[in-house]
This record gives structure tokens, sequence and C-alpha cells, in this order.
């Protein structure tokens, strides 16, 4: 797989927002802007990444000057999801919300794997030790979140965990793990999450503040590599948004339908969210697993999906194995 393509699985939601574009107004109904940021795109030794392309939820998209910065317009207050594109590859991904991050500065980083000096891996190579350091960010987008919202509908208990067999297009892609490891007294937590394709794998244990709104400390460990302490700066994780008990319920579609996914077979609720003209986001929910969700879909209007994530294990006894704690 190239890497076009792993980009491409570990944030399917920026490629969603770029087919949103023009899908809602960037304005308001006197047409003129009430908020607005400025995106920066960067690539080695800081310099300008020309040529990047900014892509909003309010339907802009707008291509950076020679500085590397482009200015997106907000005209109404609420939550937006923005993604940074070079040539075929994700830079970066956002979520906002206005007004309070309106006039910020959000800076994306492209780092190439042939900046190492390495070049393209060859086949087998360790993908992810050349890739990681622009992919933490988008990889954490992914396991958390799915358009920019939540994808537990429920609560991980220390220890338990979740593996799924995520599949784009009708091809499978990758496999992950996330595990919710421990609570530490001041609120932080401690979360495990993994991926592994059929060439390499990633293993992380990520500190997050309390209720998971920012990154505060990472180690990493690279296939076969020992584990390393990863540099985190503020501002390098969105977090998602969390669905009210209303909208949650007012999104059921039908109720007590059987579903089975590699995980086993589960008495569940099916719950439909038009993100977009044309897409539809579906999730089964049930009590009975860690963060209540066995399945979920992004589909169009062919009804077939374009991203598919099914549980294929859960259970508990989840521990550190990076000696992060």
């Amino acid at each position: 797989m190239d890497r076009v393509s792993y980009v491409r699985c570990f944030l399917f939601v920026a490629v969603l927002a770029v087919f949103s574009a023009g899908c809602f107004g960037g304005y308001n109904e006197l047409g003129l802007p009430l908020f607005s940021l400025k995106v920066k795109a960067v690539g080695p030794k800081n310099a300008p990444l020309v040529g990047a392309v900014v892509s909003c939820s309010n339907g802009e998209s707008v291509t950076v000057d020679s500085t590397g910065v482009s200015t997106l317009n907000f005209s109404d207050v609420g939550p937006y999801y923005i993604s940074v594109r070079y040539q075929d590859n994700l830079v970066a991904s956002y979520n906002v919300s206005m007004p309070s991050d309106g006039g910020k500065t959000l800076t994306a980083n492209y780092i190439p794997a042939a900046a190492s000096g390495s070049g393209i891996p060859a086949e087998g190579g360790n993908y992810f030790s050349m890739m990681g350091a622009r992919l933490y960010p988008l990889l954490f987008q992914y396991a958390f979140n799915a358009y920019g919202y939540s994808i537990d509908l429920g609560k991980y208990r220390a220890g338990q965990y979740t593996e799924w067999q995520i599949s784009t297009d009708g091809k499978d892609e990758f496999v992950t793990r996330k595990a919710y490891l421990t609570k530490l007294p001041n609120g932080e937590e401690w979360w495990q999450v993994s991926f592994q394709t059929k060439a390499d794998s990633m293993l992380m244990e990520v500190l997050f503040s309390d209720k998971l709104q920012s990154i505060r400390r990472l180690r990493a460990k690279f296939g076969n590599e020992s584990p390393k302490e990863v540099p985190v700066t503020e501002g390098w994780y969105n977090s998602p948004m969390q669905l009210t008990p209303e909208s949650v319920e007012g999104a059921i579609v039908r109720k007590n339908v059987s579903v089975t996914v590699p995980a086993g077979t589960f008495t569940c609720d099916q719950l439909e969210f038009g993100l977009m003209q044309g897409f539809t986001l579906r999730l089964w929910k049930t009590r009975d697993v860690p963060g209540k969700v066995v399945k979920y879909e992004m589909v169009g209007n062919n009804h077939k999906a374009i991203y598919l994530a099914e549980m294929t294990g859960y259970g508990d006894g989840a521990r550190t194995q990076l000696g992060s704690y």
C-alpha cells in the first residue's frame, strides 16, 4: 500500500470534508463574514508550502499564498472541520469552533518521508517510523472521531479495550486497537492506541488532559524498535465534539436490530446522521461493549460504504506496554 493510501485510511473524514465543499454557505445573509482565522502551511525548515489547499466544512476551499498562509471566513457560530492537503498528502486536520477560535493561526507542518534522507520505504519497510511525525495528529483524529464527532457513545472503564477492522471502498486496510488504561489523580487519562497493517505496526500511549481535551504526553513504538518519547506541543490535537443525548435519540431509525460483526452478534439501535448532501454516517449502538458502538460506516448516494469500521474484539485487562506510568 502506498503513502497516499495510508493517509486516506487514517483520516477518511478529511476527504469527506473536501466532498462537502459547496454544501454550506460561508457568509451570512448580508454576504459578510463574522469571524475568521488563518492557516499557515509549512514544509521542511518552515518553508512556505506553496500550493497547499485548505478546505473547510463551511464550503470554503482556498490555496495558500506565497507565504504559505490562507484565511478562512465564517458566517455563523458553531463547530467547523478544516483539512490541509499538499499534492496527494493530507497534512493536517482541525476541529474548530466559532467564535472561540476566531483570530487564531493554525500551523500545519508537512514532513515528507524523503526528508529524513532515506527516501520511500522499501516493501516491508517501517513506513510508520518515517511518516509517524506528521501522522500522529491525524491518527488521533481518526481513533476518536468521525467527521469531527465522537464515535464513542458510552464510556470505557479503566482496562477496557476495543479492536477494529477498517475498510475503505470495500478493501481491508488495517486493524486498530484502542484502550483506556488509567486515570491520574489530576484527572488526566492514559490511553493506548495501535495500528497494524500487513507490513508494519505502531503502538502509542497517550496522556490526555481531563475529558480528552488535549494531549499532554506521548510515547510510541514503531515495529520492533524501542519505545520513544515523542515531543508534544500545545494545540496538537483537537478533541471530538460530543453529541447531545437528544441528538443520539433523535438519530435512531431502527431499534433492537441484530447486527453481526467479527466480535459477535449484538442487539443494537441503528443511528443515521446526515453530515452533508449525499453522505450518511450510520452507527450501530449497543449497551454490551465499551463505547457502546460495534459498527459504523459512511455511505454515499449509491448506498455503498465508502468507509467501514467493524469491531473485531473487546475486553478488559489492558495495561501499559511502554512503561508510560
